[in-house]
């Protein structure tokens, strides 16, 4: 679950500055939503993903986002 600040994730989550891009998928496998751990289950869903490069292989992040909560803190710059 995120951790919020006056609506706003706190700075020192850093997937958004690290975001490869979003997807709009047909969710097969049930995923739970990262604003409102609602189930995400033969439904549409948005999937964003995060790559964390260093000094050994790079890591992937995904989160995935209710359409409709996505829209909405797309509005409010959340995400």
């Amino acid at each position: 679950m995120p951790f919020y600040n006056n609506d706003r994730v706190d700075s020192w989550d850093h997937f958004d500055h690290k975001s490869l891009g979003t997807e709009y998928k047909f969710m097969f496998w049930p995923r739970r939503c990262y604003f409102t751990n609602k189930l995400l289950w033969l439904t549409y869903a948005y999937k964003k993903t995060a790559m964390y490069t260093g000094p050994g292989d790079p890591v992937f992040e995904y989160r995935y986002y209710d359409k409709h909560e996505f829209l909405v803190n797309k509005i409010k710059g959340n995400v």
